[in-house]
């Protein structure tokens, strides 16, 4: 039955009201449903049609629906008049206030299960006594509910429904009536339907004795008078037995009263006996302990002190080996440059006297091509060989200073441009960024500057092998490492992806240091590097042709054709339509080419590489990061997952002059990470790289005092519920007598103050 009742429209109600009084007399023309009985309900609708009677069901909406119902569902024509009649007893008790009886709607939910659609009245569970007896009419409904899928549902509550009505009188509690017409019901499962009645009659027999009724004979209370008789005298000799007992009972109870005296006496004596055997011990292993633990510092401090003086001393050793090394290379690579400059003029030389005849001009261009082919090879490795020499030659040089005497890479203008592949090597311009993640700028043809295609890049070509390439990278990063540069404990695996071009997708929560790591990698290679951000639009990718008709180049347009590191940072926070773009630049063929906008069918650069970064496994949004889209699985397929996580090493060499934050940094992420374990919902303002960076800026300019770091950096924002299970887990890390804990100190006290207040941090 449909609808809010109460909200009725009175048209609508009219003309449903009409239509089943219609329907009803279509019935009676076609002798489906012929009784007096239903020509009075026919009668009665008219009346209530005209205003002359009330409907005995309200509202008239409700009335009109289970007619309806009930007509449509009828299994034999003379059980309608029957079941009208049902439903009207079954709403007179439970609409006391016809439609303003309190939680009407809820009370129509209730009818509809007794009177509605496939309702117990029609399917037989309905017996208007049984009903009448709960006030309840839940109670009424658990029961039928129970009884009504069984096999014999039927043969079940035909029998029990009288049996109910006889035992009602004595089980007055309602909720006590259904448990044990329930348990009834269990025990009518187990047997046979032909000895239902014999065994609801003997329960009947029980109920009926356990309240004091009994059906006796005349003999047999003759015969039970006697035994009263006999049972009194007993009852007047186990008196005297009592009293003599009573006696006794009361010598063994001062006794006993004695002996409780004694027992919680000497109970006293062996507890303060105990409690000072255990205060002796605990203050002996405590002792035991403090002295274990000085010990094992100094011997610590012991080793520390040798440790870091022989990694100096072998440091100094190998700083000597590489400047030896850098004089003899420099002084070998000169030399080798002359003597290939005096054969290149000689080369030229005879080239021209060789145009004198024509069979001699063959063999000079023979001989010019490969001598062209060995310079190639020679300039390659002579790329390599003046960086590696130019490093190590400034080796003593801080890491600030050497980036600032790195020369610009000069402008080259397409007339003069020197097209030799050193040249070009030489003339690549450094890494650069976007810096804001934003989507990529792009310039219009309009006196578009021609420029040269670079030649590639000696650690990305791949007829070096691997090893070597990949030997020349891990020197180059060392030497950095020893100037004090820091590095991500994944950068080799994601620097090696990128050398292999697999496209490397850098999955990590925010803050843990992928974008930094990546701007390594293409300082590092010496390529330019372009942060495209996130794609919203093809364009982003392609660019676009204006109005005017012109192409307006992207960042990653440039990239593709010059080469360089397109980095497409949140990758699962763009356009997943757009981004299936990308599937035509992620493959790693050699020779691969692209149509842009604007006609010019562009050859892949094989500097060009493409890497991208995500809060999540791009599969969509998770708790933390619920925007996320999923990435499309094609372009899944084409990238390589490498799982970025925090560094502890990283954050370590951070804030190496703040041990103690570092120190309780760890144990902050540690309680997040135990609050996930037992709460099941990830952390909120988990400690991040960005965050160690944060707090040693404002410990080294003094620019925030700790009590505002602690509010900023690890407080504010968070329920006091967290902050309480995170204070509790923290101190369970940190030793009382170390700074870290009175790092804690801290911030318990800002956390009791947010607790106190009753809001967030």
């Amino acid at each position: 039955m449909p609808g809010d009742y109460l909200n009725a429209g009175k048209a609508a109600t009219t003309r449903k009201l009409n239509k089943i009084i219609d329907d009803l007399k279509s019935d009676m023309g076609k002798q489906f449903l012929r009784s007096d009985e239903l020509q009075e309900i026919i009668n009665s609708l008219e009346r209530i049609k005209k205003g002359e009677e009330q409907p005995k069901i309200k509202p008239l909406a409700l009335y009109i629906d289970m007619i309806e119902l009930i007509r449509k569902q009828a299994t034999l024509p003379s059980t309608v008049p029957s079941m009208i009649h049902n439903a009207e007893v079954i709403y007179n008790a439970l609409f006391l206030f016809d439609e303003n009886t309190p939680e009407f709607e809820k009370t129509v939910e209730v009818f509809k299960v007794l009177a509605g659609d496939n309702g117990l009245v029609i399917k037989g569970f309905y017996y208007p006594y049984l009903f009448a007896a709960f006030s309840d009419k839940i109670l009424y409904l658990t029961l039928v509910k129970v009884i009504s899928p069984l096999n014999n549902g039927l043969k079940i509550f035909d029998a029990l429904k009288t049996h109910a009505m006889e035992v009602r009188p004595f089980i007055i509690e309602e909720g006590a009536f259904l448990t044990y017409l329930l348990n009834m019901v269990s025990r009518l499962v187990s047997i046979s339907p032909d000895t239902y009645g014999a065994f609801l009659e003997e329960e009947l027999w029980k109920i009926k004795r356990s309240n004091g009724i009994y059906d006796i004979d005349p003999v047999r209370l003759a015969e039970v008078e006697k035994n009263v008789q006999k049972a009194a005298l007993t009852v007047e000799s186990g008196k005297n037995v009592l009293d003599t007992l009573e006696l006794k009972g009361r010598e063994m109870e001062r006794i006993a009263g004695e002996t409780q005296e004694s027992a919680k006496e000497t109970a006293r004596t062996t507890e303060i006996y105990l409690d000072t055997k255990v205060k002796n011990a605990k203050e002996s292993i405590i002792a035991v302990l403090n002295e274990y633990e000085a010990k094992q510092k100094e011997a610590i401090h012991l080793e520390k002190e040798v440790f870091l003086k022989q990694l100096f001393s072998e440091a100094e050793a190998e700083l000597e080996k590489y400047k030896a090394l850098a004089k003899t290379v420099t002084g070998s690579a000169a030399a080798e440059i002359n003597s290939l400059s005096r054969e290149a003029d000689d080369m030229i030389r005879r080239i021209k006297q060789a145009s004198d005849t024509d069979e001699r001009l063959r063999d000079s261009t023979k001989k010019l091509k490969e001598d062209s082919e060995l310079l190639e090879r020679i300039a390659k490795l002579q790329v390599l060989n003046d960086s590696m020499i130019e490093r190590m030659a400034r080796m003593d040089k801080p890491a600030a200073a050497e980036a600032e005497s790195l020369p610009e890479a000069p402008a080259v203008k397409a007339e003069a441009a020197d097209s030799s592949p050193a040249a070009a090597a030489v003339s690549m311009p450094a890494a650069q960024t976007s810096g804001n993640g934003s989507p990529t700028a792009v310039t219009t043809t309009t006196a578009r500057t021609v420029r040269p295609i670079p030649s590639v890049n000696p650690l990305l070509d791949r007829s070096v092998p691997f090893k070597e390439r990949f030997a020349i990278a891990m020197k180059e990063k060392e030497r950095r490492v020893a100037q004090g540069e820091l590095f991500h404990e994944m950068f080799d695996d994601v620097l090696t992806a990128v050398m292999e071009e697999v496209n490397p997708y850098l999955i990590g929560p925010s803050g843990c240091g992928k974008t930094y790591m990546v701007q390594q990698i293409g300082d590092l290679l010496n390529v330019d590097l372009s942060d495209i951000g996130y794609i919203n639009e093809e364009y982003d990718i392609l660019g676009y042709v204006t109005a005017m008709g012109e192409y307006s180049e992207s960042n990653f347009y440039r990239l593709y054709k010059y080469g360089g590191i397109a980095f497409c940072d949140e990758l699962d926070n763009g356009n997943s339509k757009a981004t299936v773009k990308l599937n035509s630049f992620l493959s790693n063929h050699i020779h691969a080419s692209y149509c842009f906008p604007g006609g010019e069918k562009v050859e892949k650069h094989p500097n060009f590489r493409v890497v991208a970064a995500g809060n999540t496994d791009g599969n969509g949004a998770d708790v933390n990061y619920n925007t996320r889209e999923r990435i499309e699985e094609s372009v899944q397929q084409r990238m390589i997952p490498i799982y970025v996580g925090y560094d502890n090493r990283v954050e370590q060499a951070i804030l190496k002059d703040y041990p103690a934050w570092f120190e309780f940094a760890c144990a902050f992420r540690y309680a997040t990470d135990r609050w996930k374990e037992v709460s099941g919902i990830p952390a909120q303002g988990i400690f991040t790289t960005r965050d160690a960076f944060r707090i040693r800026q404002y410990m080294d300019n003094g620019s925030f005092t700790p009590v505002k770091i602690m509010n900023y950096e690890f407080v504010q924002t968070k329920e006091p519920e967290y902050l309480a299970f995170l204070k509790d887990e923290i101190e369970k890390r940190l030793r009382k007598d170390s700074e870290a804990y009175g790092i804690w100190q801290l911030f318990a006290s800002e956390v009791d103050l947010v607790r106190k207040s009753g809001r967030k941090g």
